[in-house]
């Protein structure tokens, strides 16, 4: 990955919508508190996340990549 590459990947995990992790199923649809603390700090949620999830919200992360 390349610093241009990591760099708008964390400019993208700051604009994720919420309809998109309910639909990646990365947080449960209605749930206010999982989206309060997503956007509270999207980096320390990606990084104390389970695996499984993570990897959900990368896939986000990655679909949006410019190539």
């Amino acid at each position: 990955m390349t610093f241009a590459e990591f760099h708008n990947a964390l400019r993208i995990l700051t604009s994720i919508d919420r309809h998109e992790l309910e639909a990646a199923g990365v947080i449960k649809a209605g749930d206010h508190n999982a989206w309060g603390t997503f956007t509270r700090d999207p980096f320390r949620w990606f990084i104390r996340a389970d695996d499984a999830s993570a990897a959900k919200l990368w896939g986000i992360i990655e679909r949006r990549q410019r190539r």
